[in-house]
């Protein structure tokens, strides 16, 4: 099962993502794809971007690794609603659609020979969540803690 009930966030089971991330870390992102709808007017509420059963969570520590390759897609506009977006938000939310997370996707695939054994190991696993999670979304806000 991909999707919980709207109001199932307490189903949800993270994935977390460490690579040098101390267990003791309390800043992170959360990835959540949001639960598209085709009914006219929609307006998504909180619970459809809290309702995917296994949102990815990365620490800090970890997650300066991926924020270049954020920062080099910005400005981008919102999925949902065309805004521009200037900037990566650590500290709210970032709608971000498919079309950019495919830039994102490409950008790192092309770099995993020019880092490190167990760095590999950690885009690879964030690469496979994205892929994942991209195959029922064409958004996923991530949402930071900071």
């Amino acid at each position: 099962m991909v999707w919980l009930n709207p109001n199932g966030k307490k189903g949800q089971t993270y994935v977390e993502l460490r690579l040098n991330a101390p267990k003791s870390e309390k800043i992170f992102l959360d990835f959540n794809p949001l639960k598209i709808s085709d009914m006219p007017g929609w307006n998504p509420m909180w619970e459809e971007w809290h309702c995917y059963s296994s949102p990815l969570r990365i620490y800090k520590q970890d997650y300066e690794r991926l924020i270049d390759y954020f920062n080099k897609m910005y400005p981008v506009k919102d999925p949902f609603d065309a805004t521009v977006e200037q900037a990566f938000d650590v500290c709210s939310d970032n709608w971000i659609g498919e079309s950019d997370w495919l830039k994102i996707i490409f950008e790192m695939e092309r770099n995993l020979n020019h880092v490190s054994h167990e760095e590999r190991s950690f885009f690879t696993d964030f690469l496979n969540w994205l892929k994942e999670a991209l195959k029922y979304t064409s958004i996923i806000v991530v949402e930071g803690n900071l």
